[in-house]
């Protein structure tokens, strides 16, 4: 109760939009407020509805209006956050290789970003100024970026930056390029997701507005005959046209809630780990077997629904029977859906894996740095790194572990990157940037992929929510009709009696 009641304090709300970077007061609140409230009362007076139905919908709204305004400042905080951590992320590299120095990096990324970014590198200048008993000093005080801004390009660029300082790498202007492509190209496809994000959002928006105006008008047109005029205060109209206008309303809410597109900066915790290895247990113990009592249990059930055929009753029957196959065949349903979505979960992780892989090529081997991997992989893909390495490690020449690797899931792609990794593990030493480039390149189309597959799963049905209106809409007409023809078949009844 005390969570609930805090959700609609107005000190709060001011509070969450003002964490958000925007000046907002009470008064600004209040106005805003009265502003969704009165278009509201204006929807429902044309509407023709009854005073205590008014009522309900301005319940409704005062429940609603939280959720309203918070959602609105977060997608813009949004968008402003996601034009903060490309200035970052699009500066941090260039800047980097004039010094191969955190600190003069961090500087010079002070002087040329804004907002909250400019006062979260300020935060870690200060702990590296100030702090000198910290042995993971620049590594700490990178972790103050990495934990405002989630992100993995951010904690990957960091990596990069720790290990050139502290001379681990030999030649970093290989790995620094291929991270500097790496964000370009994800800079451009966020970019133009979230312009199809703001789109989306907009026309679902209309939607929802144009189903409101529509229904008006039609009451409007209909209510100005002097025949029909009194059909609107039918308690069928009335209850109906509550139930639209209150369903317009939350669906509105549902897509400024959902499209707010935080999940493009903060997507380091994409993939619940814990989900994932009950998933990944499951799916190792094997395909599931039939056993003697799931039988009887078939065919006790098929009796059943044999005698409801029997007794001329098909469709009771047909039921049963179908429950029947379903008990039956349910642990193979589950099976095929726990491997699908476990290799769905891998499309989306393995570019982001192989990504770091690529960039710790240039100080390690492939099987150390594929071993260095370990701690940044879900449990699913750990397990399957520890086969890969327990396989190449007796055999570290041969390109069996490598085709084996991710095998059971079917990840064509994957496949193709593991050859090149063997490829790179037993060249030269001239031609390894080449061929790490070439990885990178390729896999800059699976990260596409990825990305694509793990926005649409962010956005969920909301692609759905767009029959919503229109559903709702053609709903509210039928019924509008029927109240109508209702009325007039009362009128004509009531004018034969007299």
């Amino acid at each position: 109760m005390k969570n609930i009641l805090k959700r609609y304090s107005i000190k709060e709300i001011k509070n969450d939009i003002q964490k958000y970077g925007f000046n907002y007061h009470t008064k600004d609140f209040l106005i805003e407020a009265f502003v969704l409230m009165a278009i509201v009362i204006f929807i429902a007076y044309i509407s023709h509805l009854k005073f205590q139905y008014i009522l309900v919908l301005l319940l409704l709204t005062i429940l609603l209006i939280p959720t309203l305004i918070s959602s609105w400042f977060k997608q813009n905080y949004n968008i402003k956050r996601f034009s903060l951590l490309t200035e970052y992320l699009t500066n941090i590299i260039p800047i980097f290789v004039q010094k191969t120095k955190i600190r003069f990096c961090l500087g010079e990324l002070f002087d040329i970003t804004s907002g909250h970014m400019k006062e979260t590198i300020k935060r870690a200048i200060d702990y590296i100024d100030n702090t000198v008993d910290d042995p993971d000093l620049h590594k700490n005080a990178l972790k103050i970026i990495e934990e405002e801004y989630p992100n993995s390009r951010v904690i990957s660029a960091h990596k990069i930056l720790l290990s050139i300082e502290s001379a681990n790498s030999l030649s970093y202007e290989g790995v620094c390029a291929n991270m500097y492509e790496d964000i370009e190209k994800w800079v451009k496809r966020v970019y133009t997701f979230q312009k199809d994000l703001k789109n989306r959002r907009g026309k679902l928006l209309i939607l929802c507005v144009a189903a409101l105006f529509m229904n008006s008008i039609l009451v409007y047109l209909y209510s100005t005959s002097s025949f029909l005029s009194d059909f609107v205060y039918e308690p069928v109209y009335q209850i109906s046209t509550l139930i639209f206008i209150a369903s317009v309303l939350i669906t509105i809410t549902v897509v400024l809630t959902k499209l707010h597109g935080e999940w493009l900066i903060n997507d380091t915790e994409y993939l619940d780990d814990e989900y994932l290895k009950k998933k990944y247990q499951r799916y190792k113990k094997g395909k599931p077997v039939i056993k003697a009592i799931n039988i009887i249990i078939f065919i006790w059930i098929l009796l059943t629904g044999a005698c409801f055929f029997y007794l001329k009753k098909a469709l009771f029957g047909t039921v049963i029977c179908l429950y029947a196959f379903i008990i039956l065949f349910n642990p193979f349903i589950r099976y095929k859906s726990t491997s699908k979505y476990l290799s769905k979960a891998l499309t989306i992780e393995f570019p982001v894996w192989l990504r770091e892989i690529s960039l710790n090529l240039n100080n390690y081997t492939v099987l150390n740095a594929i071993e260095y991997s370990q701690n940044m992989a879900s449990y699913p893909l750990r397990k399957e790194i520890r086969k890969f390495l327990n396989e190449a490690k007796k055999d570290p020449t041969s390109v069996k572990p490598y085709n084996n690797f991710l095998n059971e899931f079917d990840l064509e792609d994957a496949k193709a990157s593991m050859k090149v990794l063997y490829a790179i593990g037993n060249i030269g030493k001239e031609d390894v940037s080449k061929r790490i480039s070439n990885l990178i390149v390729r896999n800059q189309e699976m990260l596409d992929k990825a990305e694509t597959i793990r926005n649409e799963d962010s956005i969920g049905g909301i692609e759905s929510i767009g029959y919503v209106p229109i559903v709702l809409l053609t709903g509210q007409m039928l019924v509008t009709m029927f109240s109508m023809f209702s009325f007039i078949m009362a009128n004509i009844s009531q004018a034969i009696n007299i």
